[in-house]
């Protein structure tokens, strides 16, 4: 594994810089983070398989602490993990160590990664396509495909569920801007040249203990950061309650996986 450097000049769609980890919410979500669920193993193989398998090269944008970058790494490909937020950045890199994966990482945004042009087979967003600014990121992405190259985009969304939906409720009663709008894959694919061809959904469920279902909460930038520590321990005691409600907390999401043609192949 090693760490690519990166011009301090890269920026985000917010115009902050990586190397100013004031403006990265997400250094203070690192830790939680480890308890967020795993993809669905389906979905990771499906994946890679996008990617054209092992020792094909792939690029992870906004990769946090590696939710997809460490399983496609121990699927075979090449992978390197672009992420801003340098906490996430140091936690990916420890648990890729700790399995022994050789996965490069690059300290930058999305939108400017400085990584050598025409390099990658798979371009990942994977629950990071609403943090990009979609013309610029995709202006990267083209950039940085092979010819047949693809772009894969990862998003999740909370399943209807009664647990779920009374989660939700109690989320957006306590911030208003908890629900936002579907991230811009269409825009993203199209600002680099391609068009989404495929998409599959994947039910995934996991069963949380109070701690889990406590750190997952407050790893979502809607909730423990956005929530000062009154609003924050309200809803984390609500949430428990909930969960003894409906029988336990069950994290149950929609994850789509969806991609585009080759790299080449314009609109």
């Amino acid at each position: 594994m090693h760490t690519l450097a990166v011009v301090a000049s890269c920026v985000s769609r917010r115009g902050a810089h990586p190397s100013d980890p004031t403006r990265w919410v997400f250094n203070r979500l690192a830790a939680d983070y480890a308890s967020r669920p795993p993809y669905p193993t389906a979905l990771l193989d499906r994946l890679a398989a996008l990617g054209g398998g092992p020792g094909a090269r792939a690029v992870d944008l906004g990769a946090g602490t590696g939710l997809a970058a460490l399983p496609l790494a121990a699927r075979g490909l090449v992978v390197t993990a672009v992420e801003p937020a340098l906490a996430m950045l140091e936690a990916l890199r420890r648990d890729a160590d700790s399995a022994r994966l050789a996965v490069s990482t690059a300290h930058a945004a999305a939108e400017e990664t400085g990584l050598p042009a025409g390099t990658f087979d798979l371009a990942v967003l994977a629950d990071a396509a609403q943090w990009v600014d979609p013309a610029r990121a995709g202006a990267e992405i083209a950039r940085l495909l092979a010819p047949g190259g693809r772009l894969a985009l990862v998003t999740a969304s909370p399943a209807d569920t009664p647990f779920m939906r009374a989660l939700g409720e109690r989320i957006a009663a306590a911030n208003a801007k908890a629900r936002p709008g579907p991230p811009p894959g269409e825009a993203i694919a199209a600002a680099a040249g391609l068009r989404l061809e495929g998409a599959v959904d994947h039910d995934d469920v996991h069963r949380l203990d109070d701690a889990t279902l406590e750190a997952v909460l407050r790893s979502l930038s809607f909730v423990g950061p956005a929530l000062g520590p009154g609003r924050l321990a309200a809803l984390l005691t609500e949430a428990r309650a909930l969960a003894r409600a409906h029988g336990g907390a069950v994290w149950a999401r929609r994850i789509t996986l969806a991609w585009s043609g080759p790299a080449g192949r314009r609109v």
